[in-house]
């Protein structure tokens, strides 16, 4: 063995050593801090399918488990507390249990928690329309899952087309027929999605005007196209303004149904949504997550014409779509979204929402100078109050990042939350900022990432992770 093959590997296994001995001591102090969660998700498995609600609310030892939560602030059941950038993945824009919001609710408290056809219904449709303009016509629903799979079969009763053009990176909830492509790849996401459930899905990369143009130009059997604006699942690449417009003429030349899938984007790049930020009208929306501020509430929203499919008194040759759910008419949920949505727009008139960009670009622009001070390559995502992070040096693409090694950066999560800071759940790199976040939460969040990069070797853990990365750093 040569000298220097010898002096490789002594490198590689001190990098190693080193590696072990930091996740170590992240884990160890995980589990000193949140005794009360390892004892509550003991006792979890015992009953809900791997302790938890959803697959995304594990982590590794053992996921956290919350008692409460106010403004930008949640409490685990050990009585820790943390500035919360996760907000429940994102439907807490107003923050944990926003006065405006939690007033509402307890106004309808008698009118018991579901009553058919009520008058908040209506009450808060028209808020929706006053605050997105292309909401023609609304339906509610209980989830983002829903409102896609609504807006889609809608969209192909109208058309009387059967095929959906779904773009790589973009996810649309969890129906079988969209959880193809969230990758680079055509793969299915996770077992028991059947071939057949995803027949009618095509997939195209996103951003390839071309590739649109010419699979619309030599198919008539496209009823509709579905997108993501801020490519939230694939990276958070958010769109281009020039790509969408031709995307909108392209659908209106072929006659295809254009939908946004705004249960992201909705009323947290604008009031208005990711349509009002970039100028592009779709024929139908989807909402949810921000919607009700956190209660349980989805809408499919759009053009009359279109949503007449849904009418029982549409006109004489109309589809017939059917469509409903025994819990669309809440009470907490609507009263909610009616306050929410009014409340989205006093914000947007007083410029809360250049505020909360502002605040969500020097937490994107501290972090990543926190990384590179201490030779930890980073590049940071941002859409309005949304970040991701990837601990890489490579030129930033959604091909290139999606295989990114994420061991690393899953520690950091955890090693943050030992700081008191949940930037994001080590399973997710979702992050989020909401209204109720302050600049003096930032500084408790920069100065957190601080302490853990210098506690901890992240550099040797990027290394162990992807060695071409440290030889490259």
């Amino acid at each position: 063995m040569s000298r220097m093959s010898h002096g490789t590997i002594s490198v590689a296994a001190a990098t190693a050593t080193s590696a072990v001995a930091t996740r170590d001591a992240i884990l160890a102090d995980y589990r000193r801090k949140t005794p009360a969660s390892a004892a509550l998700h003991a006792r979890a498995r015992r009953s809900l399918a791997g302790g938890t609600t959803g697959n995304l609310r594990y982590f590794s030892p053992y996921p956290l488990y919350f008692a409460s939560g106010e403004g930008s602030v949640m409490v685990d059941v050990d009585g820790n507390r943390y500035i919360d950038c996760f907000l429940c993945n994102g439907p807490l824009l107003l923050g944990h249990c926003p006065p405006a919001v939690v007033a509402a609710i307890a106004a309808h408290s008698a009118t018991g928690s579901l009553v058919v056809n009520p008058l908040l219904a209506v009450e808060a449709a028209e808020e929706l329309q006053r605050t997105v303009a292309s909401a023609e016509r609304v339906r509610f629903l209980n989830s983002g899952t829903e409102a896609v799979m609504s807006a889609v079969r809608v969209a192909r009763a109208y058309t009387n087309r059967p095929n959906v053009i779904k773009f790589h990176g973009h996810y649309h909830g969890q129906d079988d027929q969209f959880l193809v492509g969230l990758g680079p790849t055509s793969d299915a996401f996770g077992a028991g999605v059947a071939p057949g459930t995803h027949a009618n899905t095509v997939l195209l990369p996103y951003a390839d005007a071309e590739a649109l143009d010419a699979l619309l130009s030599r198919r008539d059997d496209i009823g509709a196209i579905v997108l993501d604006p801020a490519m939230h699942s694939g990276g958070l690449w958010g769109s281009d303004t020039a790509y969408l417009r031709t995307v909108r003429e392209l659908a209106t030349r072929h006659g295809v149904v254009l939908v946004f899938d705004e249960v992201i984007t909705g009323f947290r790049m604008a009031a208005g949504g990711a349509q009002a930020v970039y100028g592009v009208t779709p024929d139908l929306s989807t909402f949810a997550k921000a919607l009700a501020a956190g209660e349980k509430l989805a809408a499919v929203a759009g053009r009359e014409d279109i949503l007449c499919c849904l009418d029982p008194e549409r006109p004489a040759g109309t589809p017939a779509v059917f469509q409903s759910g025994t819990g669309n008419d809440g009470t907490a949920a609507l009263a909610a979204a009616a306050v929410a949505l009014r409340t989205y727009r006093a914000l947007e008139a007083s410029g809360g929402y250049a505020r909360l960009g502002a605040l969500s670009s020097r937490l994107a622009r501290g972090l990543c100078a926190a990384f590179t001070a201490r030779g930890v390559a980073c590049h940071i995502n941002q859409l309005g109050p949304m970040l991701q992070i990837f601990l890489t040096g490579e030129p930033a693409s959604f091909v290139r990042y999606a295989s990114v090694p994420t061991g690393t950066l899953a520690l950091f999560y955890l090693a943050l939350i030992n700081a008191g800071v949940l930037l994001s759940l080590p399973t997710s790199n979702h992050i989020y900022l909401s209204f109720a976040h302050t600049e003096a939460d930032i500084d408790c969040v920069l100065a957190a990432t601080r302490k853990v990069l210098d506690q901890h070797d992240f550099a040797s853990l990027v290394d162990a992770e992807s060695p071409l990365q440290g030889e490259k750093r």
